[in-house]
């Protein structure tokens, strides 16, 4: 009796349906923030492309009528494609050899893919314009040892521009396939081969099935993405190949063609969200992220590349695995017998085989870190002007950054929105992943598509849609402004990445809290933060990258009043090739390393999370 009294004398605990409940306000802000900067500033670029309030469709119509805007339509379809197909080829066999490596391995070949990813768009492309440039460093190793007579023309024309895309949206592609890849039960490729069938044959029919979902994952979000793509086309591209985002903006800053923009910047709206959600009804992934499953994850690429891929599960592009399956199975018949299975199931390749799929590999990473291994040794040329391989070693381009305000003022602000818009994100952004997750309200899932779609939706589309909004209050070019514009996508990546973590996280702990009567505020403190506070931090930490590496958005509404890294950047490199940039880029591309070590240093601490590939 004793021993019961203190626990019969405890208030009871508030029973889990009823948290459940409540705990679903908790989406409030974020969806009350969204719905007064993203849903209605796109409302208002629609009644601008209606030119209200008139409302009238001629916009549209001139844009379908005329054979000029048709074509840059279809360059845009067509190119996202052929990317998305080249993304494909390259990444399936690359996530192949990941699925299989050994742990220590594949950590750092997963190392050799994210780091890429996590580095500025901006860098990555400023590197192959370097790389590819008339002067460039191709063309100067390929006319020093005598390939070529005259340099060749490898950039502002079609190449140039798939070459930056293929490179920018191939981790993409690998990420969501080798996550599929990672969770496959070999033994069911044994059990296939136990019942006569060949190494090529149990590949197409049970391997390459089951693969499926992260190749339309990939495919998805690759092709959907390139749709909207502005700075790679608009550096490396010709007047010949403009893409539908520089067309837009070409609309608004050199002819100020708002109401015409708007309706373009509407179409090119329209059929990313229309073809995002009809691929996800066909195949029945309705829903971003699996909010209700409850058990922890088995597999996959860890909480943050799972959760920050969890959105684009699938789509339907079945032709392109058919012809995929058709190739496999006639090199695979060309394949000798496979040797002795390993004792995990996992039928090792051939030698010949094995050889073949290190070099695609390794040739596929190394086209992968190029960009950083360039830029990198440029940056301490001693020539006043890009040139390689450099002359000599200095380090006056990173004196002439670090003396110069021109680049510091820049760099102070944009460190600034970013500190502000990763607080903000990460506030509002757990505080939704807590709700969607742990509460029972309906349209769940419309909550999570909203939030989540500012990653799908093309960055020029909400910069249009901002300006207005933004100029009524006077904040083009403000702090406000300007946060606002890069906490709508900064907030998507704080929910989808804290929202993957809770829904793998084991609730056993928290009914304890509460059965020893903690109450729900004390158990999220107490129990349950410490515990997702890994998933938190990775969302920040994404959060403080995507602000700090915005550019499409800052241009449209930052005006002549700011100017941040990246917009300086963007200038000098339009307006002329300054090796300082050299140096500046560099600099940025030890972001996402440090970014790793962070993430990584918790787990080691014994935090349960972190970065984790395996």
């Amino acid at each position: 009796m004793t021993v019961l009294a203190p626990l019969a004398a405890r208030p009871p605990a508030r029973t889990e349906s009823a948290l459940r409940l409540n705990v679903g306000w908790l989406v409030l802000p974020a969806v009350l923030f969204l719905a007064a900067c993203y849903v209605y500033p796109l409302a208002s670029l629609f009644l601008v492309s209606l030119d209200a309030p008139k409302f009238t469709l001629k916009h549209y119509a001139e844009f379908f009528e005329e054979d000029v805007y048709v074509r840059v339509l279809l360059i845009t379809f067509r190119v996202a494609a052929t990317v998305t197909v080249f993304c494909l080829a390259l990444g399936y066999p690359v996530a192949y050899v990941l699925a299989r490596a050994s742990p220590r391995l594949r950590n750092v070949l997963l190392l050799l893919v994210v780091v890429p990813y996590l580095t500025s768009f901006l860098v990555r492309t400023y590197a192959w314009l370097v790389l590819l440039h008339r002067n460039g460093v191709i063309n100067s190793l390929l006319t020093q040892t005598g390939f070529v007579d005259q340099p060749l023309k490898l950039v502002f024309n079609p190449f140039g521009v798939h070459v930056g895309m293929i490179q920018v949206m191939l981790p993409l592609m690998i990420l969501p396939i080798y996550s599929v890849m990672n969770g496959f039960d070999w033994r069911l490729m044994r059990a296939a081969e136990s019942l006569g069938a060949g190494p090529a044959r149990a590949f197409v029919r049970v391997f390459l099935p089951l693969s499926l979902p992260g190749v339309r994952s990939g495919c998805l979000l690759v092709f959907l993405l390139c749709l909207g793509f502005y700075i790679t086309p608009a550096l490396l591209g010709g007047l010949k190949d403009v893409m539908l985002a520089t067309f837009i903006e070409a609309q608004i800053s050199q002819l100020v063609n708002w109401p015409f923009a708007a309706a373009a910047a509407f179409i090119l709206l329209v059929l990313t969200l229309a073809g995002f959600f009809l691929v996800g009804w066909l195949t029945g992934a309705t829903a971003f992220i699996a909010v209700e499953r409850t058990a922890p994850a088995r597999h996959g690429p860890g909480a943050v590349a799972r959760g920050f891929l969890a959105f684009a599960r699938m789509t339907g592009l079945a032709a392109l695995a058919a012809g995929l399956a058709r190739h496999a199975r006639v090199l695979g018949d060309r394949v000798a017998t496979w040797r002795e299975r390993s004792e995990l199931g996992r039928a090792p390749v051939p030698p010949v085989g094995r050889t073949f799929s290190r070099l695609f590999t390794a040739l596929v990473l190394f086209y992968l870190v190029l960009p950083v291994f360039v830029v990198v040794p440029l940056s301490f040329s001693s020539a006043n002007f890009l040139k390689f391989p450099p002359p000599g070693f200095s380090l006056k381009w990173y004196a002439n950054f670090f003396g110069d305000w021109r680049w510091l003022g820049p760099l102070a602000l944009s460190a600034q929105i970013a500190v502000l818009t990763a607080v903000v994100s990460t506030v509002a952004g757990t505080l939704a992943s807590y709700g969607i997750v742990r509460g029972r309200f309906p349209a769940r899932t419309a909550v999570m598509c909203l939030i989540v779609s500012p990653i799908i939706v093309p960055s020029i589309v909400i910069g249009v849609a901002l300006y207005g909004p933004l100029a009524q209050i006077g904040q083009i070019g403000g702090l406000v402004g300007l946060v606002i514009g890069h906490t709508i996508g900064s907030l998507a990546y704080v929910v989808v990445i804290v929202s993957a973590t809770l829904v793998g996280f084991d609730r056993t702990y928290e009914r304890a809290a509460m059965s020893l009567g903690a109450g729900p505020l004390r158990t999220f403190r107490r129990v349950t933060f410490p515990l997702i506070r890994p998933g938190v931090v990775s969302g920040a930490i994404f959060a403080f990258i995507h602000s700090f590496d915005e550019l499409v958005i800052t241009l449209l509404i930052a005006g002549s009043r700011s100017q941040t890294l990246p917009m300086k950047m963007w200038e000098n490199i339009r307006n002329e090739i300054d090796p300082t940039i050299a140096a500046v880029a560099s600099l940025l591309s030890l972001v996402p390393v440090v970014v790793l070590l962070v993430l990584n240093l918790g787990r080691r601490q014994g935090e349960p999370g972190g970065l984790r590939f395996r």
